[in-house]
């Protein structure tokens, strides 16, 4: 019986060592398919093939050992589409699983904060931001985008830091506050931007363009006899900036001032001959004032420079209309319509 029971024991052995030994080999097999299927893919991207390498991973079965591999390469493939959503899902797989510090988690971690900030997810997109920031410090591209964040979700301070790495300005500079503030402008937080600007003046009251931002914001609320006498300091302070001359013209016009805002926008004309603004301000003034052949030789000036001007294709028409130059008038007013309409429908 002991005989028989060892003989069954080593038939048994001779039956199942054969079968796992094939299972090895199987198993060693599709895992070497499966990285050639993930190189093939990589190629493909490479090659810009993004669609033919989205479809190549997916059918790969991912396992512990290729998932960080297989979801890297997905987010890089759907960020690259611009198909932001599903890039932080793969990306999010991709960046728990890839070694810290590693090449492919840096890459991830990248393009999963710029992936949540184009989706708008910005409190999201930070703190993968800032570990870029300890990353590439020198990076600017990544200093304003985490600017930008900072301003989005109201820090102000870190906001200001990341442009002053930027500019490679000291952050507590008066400097430093302008260019935050100008930032915050072009984000619409102007209210934020005020205090900005002030504090900028607080450090140096002759710091260039603080006032005329300041009295740009407060011509655009209306408050015209204030904006007016800020772009007045500002001229004293910085006399060779166009745009202070342009905006005061502007603001003359808004209180029907005429005759006071041809000078300020014939000065910002001689500062700077290639920007169409002033002469469509001056082109409107010079008709208001009834000198027609001025006007017109304004606004076509403008809109050699600008030529999808509404508004100086529409004064054009209007002081054509005043020459008796109906079809040529129509011809203007028509182009203007045209440029109205398609600019509302953007």
């Amino acid at each position: 019986m002991k005989l028989l029971g060892s003989s069954a024991f080593l038939l048994v052995a001779l039956v199942i060592l054969p079968a796992a030994a094939q299972t090895e080999q199987a198993l060693s097999a599709k895992t070497q398919s499966d990285s050639s299927a993930i190189e093939q893919a990589e190629s493909l991207l490479d090659a810009g093939k993004i669609d033919a390498a989205i479809n190549a991973l997916t059918a790969i079965s991912q396992s512990e050992s290729n998932e960080a591999r297989i979801s890297h390469l997905l987010g890089l493939a759907y960020y690259q589409k611009a198909d932001y959503a599903r890039a932080v899902g793969h990306l999010s797989v991709a960046t728990k699983r890839a070694p810290e510090g590693s090449r492919q988690y840096r890459q991830d971690v990248q393009m999963l904060g710029l992936s949540h900030y184009l989706l708008g997810h910005i409190k999201e997109a930070i703190p993968y931001l800032e570990q870029v920031k300890n990353w590439a410090p020198d990076n600017v591209e990544m200093a304003y985008t985490l600017g930008i964040g900072y301003i989005q979700t109201h820090d102000l301070d870190k906001a200001r830091e990341s442009f002053a790495r930027m500019f490679s300005i000291p952050p507590g500079s008066a400097s430093a506050y302008l260019i935050n503030a100008q930032m915050m402008i072009r984000q619409q937080f102007e209210e934020f931007a005020e205090k900005e600007l002030q504090k900028a003046l607080e450090l140096d009251p002759k710091l260039p363009q603080a006032n005329y931002l300041l009295g740009e914001m407060a011509i655009y609320r209306a408050n015209l006899e204030q904006g007016i006498e800020l772009l007045k300091r500002e001229i004293a302070i910085n006399p060779g900036f166009a745009m202070t001359y342009y905006m005061l013209g502007e603001a003359y016009t808004r209180q029907l001032k005429w005759d006071e805002a041809v000078a300020p926008l014939q000065e910002s004309i001689w500062l700077n001959p290639f920007f169409s603004g002033p002469y469509i301000v001056l082109g409107k003034v010079y008709l208001k004032k009834g000198e027609l052949g001025n006007a017109e030789s304004m606004l076509r000036r403008a809109l050699k420079m600008d030529p999808n001007n509404f508004s100086g294709h529409y004064l054009l028409g209007q002081v054509l209309q005043r020459t008796n130059r109906a079809e040529a008038a129509k011809k203007e007013l028509e182009i203007a319509d045209s440029l109205r309409t398609s600019s509302e429908k953007k």
